[in-house]
């Protein structure tokens, strides 16, 4: 387990706490914790086949909670089929590898809550300075109040 397997592993378990991504992290947690225990010793035939089996269950686990999560499992079946042919070949691992860290990044920020749409963006306005200058996303609204006078007969 290299440090960046171990960094997913201890934030999955830590977006458990969190209510919004408690399922999906839940079932990545035990996913990956399987993985681990069970799939990692074993040959290159049979780990390849395992790992693609499992990304394919938890990508049917996923699918009808959180699509884009489940999309990067079923992306990492034709990973596991790229890294058997880079075995098959004797070539190093490290293409496949790399891909399989990207999509458990991307799979991991698509948990976060509000993930893909807006999660980053709200733990970044809270800890990054804050600028007056004009956004060009935003709308913006003026409105003018007119105060007309009544005339009252006194």
């Amino acid at each position: 387990m290299n440090i960046w397997q171990v960094i997913i592993f201890l934030l999955i378990f830590l977006l458990i706490f969190n209510e919004a991504s408690r399922y999906d992290a839940f079932i990545l947690f035990v996913a990956y914790s399987f993985y681990q225990l069970s799939i990692v010793d074993l040959d290159a035939i049979y780990y390849y086949s395992c790992a693609s089996l499992l990304n394919l269950s938890v990508g049917f686990i996923l699918h009808h909670k959180n699509k884009y999560a489940a999309i990067c499992s079923y992306s990492l079946i034709f990973v596991n089929i790229l890294g058997f042919f880079l075995w098959y070949q004797y070539l190093p691992p490290t293409i496949y590898d790399n891909i399989s860290l990207v999509i458990l990044i991307i799979q991991l920020i698509t948990i976060t809550p509000k993930g893909l749409l807006n999660g980053l963006r709200y733990y970044i306005q809270h800890h990054a300075p804050s600028s007056n200058v004009f956004d060009s996303l935003e709308s913006c609204d003026k409105m003018y109040k007119n105060q007309t006078t009544k005339k009252t007969d006194r």
